[in-house]
């Protein structure tokens, strides 16, 4: 069996054809999804790049592999000691190395966010180019076939990422002009919400969207506007955004193609996601993955397994987590003890699967945040801003209100309770139990997520530009009176038995 995961970073669902967009910007996927199961509420469980693949391929919730960001003790992959993978937790190529699989990735992520244990999935890492990130599709697709090539005779599990979604979109400006011309924007966010968009600030917000420690223009005028004031910059915006997507598209319909020339379509599983999605307004973020949002969260996954899956849709609560546990059970690999997700192999044979009440998503590079993913709802909670605008609680009925422009935080207590309790009964069973290690999220505090900017440096930047009652507010938030003072954290020695003398 030979198998392709293909990750598409920031591949927002619903701007695909498999997910019902209204441009046709996604044929070769569109065709691959006639033979495939479509999963409809498939979400990361950490966000964004490097949380996310690290869950992905550990088969653990940040909060456990100690990978909830991006920098300092928020992205510190916590390593068992001794040689050789831990048997209860290894990552997902090493347990298909083991099995007899050749891995291999082609993929600069590793180096990208130093990642190095990344490295630990793959008897094989490469490169497709000097650069680290960005590289286009085409180069990405030779090298791949390349490899493909250079292997068909034999058991294989090839990762390949893509990057060209991701925000700055590097594509020629034919790319975006044909996705125009493929049919009308989407018609959300309207004037009246870009208008109220100019309240929320951070990096990616509708007048910082080049902010990068420190204004800067736009890097790619052809496929991004300096700012977003009018429905006409944000067009301009997601036609920069669907250009990159459909310059993907072209090139994965080359991948599909070399398949099917070199006669491998009948023993290739290929699997199409992502490792984030994408805000485009929702909560005044654009071109961003700073949120433990619904657009952020929600990924694609699109499995076709030869033999096993006929066009269909699954719509259960799933994890990215659950995806090792599902490539075991489909290989009739044993399924590692320490790994937390689920395998929905039976979905895609049509069968039922164990149901979810709720998910439990969360961020740590732009903010920290974790928030509560029901079927109607989400709920999410604020441990640090960043430099975002971010309330500390909010609620919204994402089904009724999929933009998020409505929070129900003072309408609905007892909702809002039950929410809050969900996230305590998550935290308090991976990080609260004997033999937990501390929540990353809460060691970082003190430092917060400044990789990408420095709020107070973001504050002064917001009084600089006339908005001294947005640094206000900031300010504010990152100050709160709860009477906490700098300290250091010290790792925890063993502590001895404290043993009484006889007679007392």
């Amino acid at each position: 069996m030979k198998i392709i995961y293909v990750d598409v970073d920031s591949l927002r669902p619903d701007h695909t054809g498999p997910y019902g967009y209204q441009r046709s910007i996604t044929p070769n996927l569109d065709r691959l999804a006639e033979r495939s199961v479509r999963f409809d509420r498939y979400y990361c469980s950490d966000s964004p790049c490097l949380p996310s693949r690290t869950a992905l391929t550990s088969g653990q919730f940040g909060i456990t592999n100690g990978v909830v960001g991006h920098a300092g003790e928020a992205a510190r992959f916590r390593l068992d000691t001794g040689h050789r993978p831990y048997p209860g937790r290894p990552l997902l190529g090493q347990v298909l190395t083991k099995a007899g699989y050749r891995t291999a990735a082609v993929s600069s992520f590793a180096e990208r966010h130093r990642a190095y244990f990344f490295e630990g999935n793959f008897r094989e890492h490469i490169q497709a180019t000097p650069d680290i990130g960005n590289e286009p599709a085409e180069i990405v697709t030779d090298t791949a076939v390349d490899w493909i090539s250079r292997h068909r005779d034999e058991d294989f599990y090839l990762h390949i990422t893509y990057w060209d979604p991701h925000m700055d979109y590097l594509q020629g400006p034919e790319w975006t002009q044909r996705a125009a011309e493929s049919g009308p924007p989407p018609d959300w966010p309207d004037q009246a919400a870009i208008d109220r968009h100019a309240e929320i600030y951070g990096p990616r917000t509708a007048l910082d969207l080049h902010y990068a420690g420190g204004s800067r223009p736009s890097p790619v005028p052809h496929n991004l506007p300096e700012e977003i004031r009018t429905r006409a910059d944000f067009v301009h915006m997601i036609n920069g955004y669907d250009g990159a997507i459909l310059y993907w598209d072209h090139h994965f319909g080359r991948l599909l193609k070399a398949i099917e020339d070199f006669g491998l379509d009948e023993e290739t599983a290929i699997v199409v996601s992502a490792d984030h999605g994408e805000a485009f307004g929702e909560l005044g973020s654009y071109g961003e993955h700073g949120l433990a949002s619904e657009p952020v969260h929600r990924l694609p996954m699109i499995v076709h397994w030869p033999g096993v899956t006929e066009r269909g849709s699954d719509d259960s609560l799933l994890y990215n987590i659950d995806y090792a546990p599902t490539i075991c059970e489909l290989l009739g690999i044993e399924i590692p003890e320490k790994w937390q997700g689920r395998s929905f192999a039976p979905a895609l044979r049509g069968e039922p699967i164990e149901q979810r009440e709720y998910l439990v998503l969360g961020h740590g590079a732009h903010t920290f945040q974790r928030s509560v993913r029901t079927r109607d709802h989400l709920y999410i909670r604020t441990y640090h801003p960043g430099s975002f605008r971010a309330e500390w609680e909010s609620l919204f009925d994402v089904t009724r209100d999929p933009h998020l422009e409505h929070d129900l935080s003072a309408e609905e207590p007892d909702l809002l309770m039950r929410m809050r309790s969900h996230l305590f009964e998550w935290w308090h069973r991976y990080a609260g139990t004997p033999g937990a290690l501390p929540d990353p999220m809460q060691t970082s505090l003190q430092t917060g997520p400044t990789l990408y900017s420095k709020p107070e440096e973001y504050a002064a930047h917001l009084r600089a530009t006339g908005r001294a009652a947005l640094a206000d507010d900031l300010e504010a938030r990152l100050h709160p009176d709860n009477g906490a003072v700098t300290v250091s954290w010290h790792a925890q020695a063993p502590l001895p038995t404290l043993r009484v003398p006889k007679g007392r």
